[in-house]
């Protein structure tokens, strides 16, 4: 034991992290604060005791159950800036009691040190202040918020941690993962060292192989030509997989585009896989043959469908012809009639277009196509002109005059109109059909155009990639590509090699926490038992050479994690010297171990230290602690369900399950 308190740190008088108080309110009110915990450094003991025998609550809470002891644990958790589905619970419980209530602390972050509250509603944020005068901060507000308050207090314990990120990911070593190590859910029964946090996970990306380097980043273990070496390894790796596929890609396509042509010419023309593509005996089938022959057919089906197009076009052109033809007799007679009957109706407009009708008459000049003769020779030019010759308004009565001519005339028009109707129906629907017809054979005849040069062209894309395929250029291009994948191996097995060499070099930081680790376990157990650090296991860094079951190896992941909060102290650690354990006797730890781990710690604290421990540990226990451990200054709180004001919040839910749900 001599040899241990002399082998203790003393270079850090207090740890980086602790807190000094927390106090749970209904309000955000100094009025009404249910409950206030002071904590002190080094060992703090929560200790959750039986029910009185006469106590309605002897069986709901018997072994301490119930009580509060777990909700404490979370509730410090929650003021450090930790978010899991656990305290998440928790507060939904709480706030139905306490809808306005909150949870505040005075916590110590290196030299500063801040007054912080939070609400259980998760809809209102906290707040923080530099000081510890909880109640100006429950009065006046904070100066900042508590995510600013978290991102300072993340900084402030990342500061010492290297690489602040996994060498072989690139992932981020984040506050949090920290703090579910030295806060351990007690969901994970302290299964194994790593077990920090349990069916939540940490947000690790690799569940195994990233919280030990998180312990050793922090520990100060992860050497920095060990780091730059992983980091190197990573990049190599993934530069061997880069070029092993780019090998592979350059090997395989000419054989990859040869097939896909192949594949294409034998589905287009229908023709057996093992017909061979060329063929040197003339008499012999081959797919070069087949595709001559379907150059033939195709060329004479071209031939055949410009035929029947011009032919198609030519009768199209007739019909469309004769449907305008049709189509001015038509608009002709029309126009006539609506004339006519305007002027018949004694319509003044009638009097202006059919003025506006005389004078374009009037100045037609060639020859009607319908006579084949002058327009100024066309009888029936002249005779309309003739008809229309009054010249202003006072010939409109002329209109009234000759309104039996015009009476007449209208139904002369009307009566050309209806019989030029059907006809011209009767022509557009021919025209339609037979532009359908025109449309659908150009189709098949540009399908046909496209078909008779697609045999040859694959044929010469088949034939330059053959060549490709066997060209110095590729062959050379392959070559280099393979020399590139001989070289990145070479370097990747040079660099795992020198890897294990320096992982097998043990750095000075590594002894001094191995051989802490060694006189913990000499102290606690005896002077035959030893510790040791295997810093790179990834079950159990920390091992003890007694083998008594689970008791110890219980004992085991305990005397790791005290381990790192008193080498806290040496500057190479960036641990933050705050432990908060979760009833670790229930984790299937016996009652002689438990109890000489309590005297080891408390014996640390007064020898090495005295009250200026570099440390703060918490830790709750529904098992009676020793009895000169039930006092204080080192028990910190007793919960006792016997009574209401026993229980962690001064009160019993409305429910059983919210009752039983905070432990």
């Amino acid at each position: 034991m001599e040899e241990l308190i002399k082998r203790l740190s003393t270079q850090k008088t207090a740890p980086r992290l602790w807190i000094e108080r927390l106090s749970i309110f209904s309000e955000r009110d100094i009025d009404h604060c249910v409950r206030s915990i002071s904590f002190r450094r080094g060992i703090n003991i929560v200790w959750a005791c039986e029910p009185d025998d006469e106590s309605a609550y002897a069986g709901v809470h018997a072994a301490g159950h119930g009580v509060g002891k777990t909700s404490l644990c979370l509730l410090l958790r929650y003021c450090l800036g930790d978010s899991t589905k656990s305290i998440d619970e928790l507060r939904e419980e709480v706030l139905g009691e306490y809808p306005q209530g909150g949870v505040g602390a005075i916590v110590h972050v290196g030299s500063e040190v801040f007054a912080v509250f939070r609400f259980f509603n998760s809809y209102r944020e906290g707040f923080a202040s530099p000081g510890d005068d909880l109640d100006a901060l429950l009065t006046d507000g904070g100066a900042q918020s508590f995510k600013d308050f978290e991102a300072h207090l993340s900084e402030v314990m990342l500061s010492g941690v290297s690489p602040r990120a996994i060498p072989e990911t690139g992932q981020a070593i984040l506050w949090r993962y920290l703090l579910a190590w030295m806060a351990r859910d007690q969901g994970g029964r302290f299964k194994s060292f790593f077990s920090w946090r349990e069916g939540e996970g940490t947000g690790l990306q690799r569940p195994r192989q990233d919280p030990p380097i998180v312990m050793r980043a922090v520990l100060g273990l992860l050497a920095q030509d060990e780091s730059q070496m992983l980091m190197l390894l990573r990049t190599l790796e993934r530069d061997l997989e880069t070029a092993v596929a780019e090998t592979g890609h350059l090997k395989q396509e000419p054989s990859l585009i040869r097939g896909r042509i192949e594949s294409e010419l034998r589905a287009w023309l229908r023709v057996p896989a093992d017909l061979p593509m060329r063929s040197d005996d003339m008499f012999k089938d081959s797919v070069e043959t087949v595709i001559r022959g379907a150059k033939t057919a195709t060329a004479a089906t071209l031939a055949r469908l410009d035929s029947e197009y011009e032919a198609l076009t030519n009768q199209l052109v007739e019909l469309r012809m004769n449907h305008r033809q049709l189509e001015n007799e038509y608009n002709l007679a029309d126009t006539d009639y609506k004339m006519a009957d305007a002027a018949r109706n004694k319509d003044e407009s009638a009097y202006r277009l059919l003025a506006g009708k005389r004078e374009k008459l009037k100045s037609l000049v060639g020859s009607c196509e319908h006579g084949q003769v002058a327009f100024q020779e066309c009888t029936h030019i002249q005779k309309e002109i003739q008809d229309l010759s009054f010249k202003d308004g006072r010939d409109k009565n002329s209109l009234a005059k000759i309104g039996g001519d015009w009476a007449a005339r209208a139904a002369q028009s009307l009566q050309r109109r209806t019989q030029a109707e059907k006809p011209l129906q009767l022509a557009e629907q021919r025209v339609a059909v037979k532009d359908r017809e025109s449309k659908a054979l150009r189709i098949k005849r540009d399908s046909a155009a496209l078909e008779l040069d697609r045999g040859q062209r694959l044929l010469s894309e088949l034939e330059r990639w053959e060549q490709a395929s066997g060209s110095p250029e590729a062959a050379a291009q392959i070559k280099q590509s393979v020399s590139r994948c001989t070289d990145i191996t070479k370097n990747t097995n040079a660099a795992r090699v020198r890897l294990v060499t320096l992982q097998h070099e043990r750095s000075s930081r590594e002894r001094s926490i191995g051989e802490l680790t060694d006189m913990m376990a000499r102290a606690l157990l005896s002077n035959e038992a030893f510790g040791s650090l295997q810093v790179r296991d990834e079950i159990r860094p920390f091992q003890l050479s007694l083998r008594g079951g689970e008791a110890f190896r219980v004992l085991e992941i305990l005397l790791g994690d005290v381990v790192c909060m008193l080498d806290s102290s040496d500057p190479a650690s960036a641990f933050p010297g705050l432990l908060i354990h979760d009833c670790p006797r229930e984790a299937d730890m016996g009652p002689r171990p438990y109890r000489d781990y309590l005297h080891l710690i408390v014996r640390i604290e007064h020898e090495a230290y005295g009250d200026e421990a570099p440390f703060q540990y918490i830790v709750t226990t529904t098992t009676p602690p020793p009895e000169s451990l039930q006092q204080p200054p080192f028990l910190s709180l007793k919960l006792d369900p016997s009574h209401d004001e026993g229980l962690l919040f001064g009160r019993r839910f409305k429910t059983q399950a919210q009752a039983g749900d905070l432990r």
